[in-house]
């Protein structure tokens, strides 16, 4: 098969030096590409700014603000049979970067916009191909997380999605737990690395697109 996998977080330009971002550390992204590889699939990674090393075998490409990694991933799905949509894109975007620095002292008023969701403009172009989301919360508890996952599951007409509780904290650790939702049941990952987290979320990927 042929995955493309985006990753890491996005970041929003206010001025030439200032930026809008989160802490994603990209390394779910990169479990699930090495799983990927091992199992014999073809893969691509659209990655913002991140720190962690990607594999050797996979076609990346690097870009950094939201626009940027809608728009590279959107060129790259045809012919693609998976997507699996883990980075942390920023909801919110300035509404216009200043040229320059914003000189400081005083009040700063941010006017930003919603910025295009990635998997909802895939499904709509891609109407056959297998998505996989990925939904982060906080402070839910088990039921509600779930229930806000299968929404968006619902919602942007995705194959298969993951619920995180970010005061779990899951980003940047090696560590994760989750769900694991499709249409039909919901599969809970207990506390494990995300490498094993990773082979849980294959292996109900290839069950899904086998059967």
């Amino acid at each position: 098969m042929k995955v493309l996998i985006t990753l890491g977080p996005t970041q929003e330009p206010v001025d030439d030096v200032r930026f809008i971002t989160n802490s994603s550390s990209g390394k779910m992204g990169v479990a699930l590409a090495e799983d990927a590889l091992r199992r014999g699939h073809e893969v691509i990674l659209v990655c913002g700014p991140v720190n962690v090393e990607t594999p050797k075998g996979a076609k990346v490409f690097k870009v950094r603000t939201a626009e940027e990694m809608t728009e590279k991933t959107l060129s790259l799905l045809n012919g693609v049979d998976v997507l699996i949509s883990t980075a942390a894109i920023a909801d919110y975007t300035p509404e216009k970067k200043v040229e320059g620095k914003i000189k400081s002292g005083g009040r700063l008023v941010l006017k930003l916009k919603p910025t295009r969701k990635l998997v909802k403009e895939a499904r709509g172009k891609f109407p056959k191909l297998f998505i996989v989301g990925f939904k982060a919360e906080s402070g839910l508890d088990g039921s509600e997380l779930v229930e806000s996952a299968r929404r968006k599951l619902e919602e942007s007409k995705l194959d298969l999605i993951i619920a995180n509780d970010l005061q779990k904290g899951i980003f940047g650790s090696d560590d994760t737990e989750a769900f694991i939702i499709d249409e039909r049941e919901t599969k809970p990952v207990e506390k494990t690395t995300k490498k094993d987290a990773a082979k849980l979320i294959w292996d109900t990927l290839e069950d899904k697109l086998i059967s």
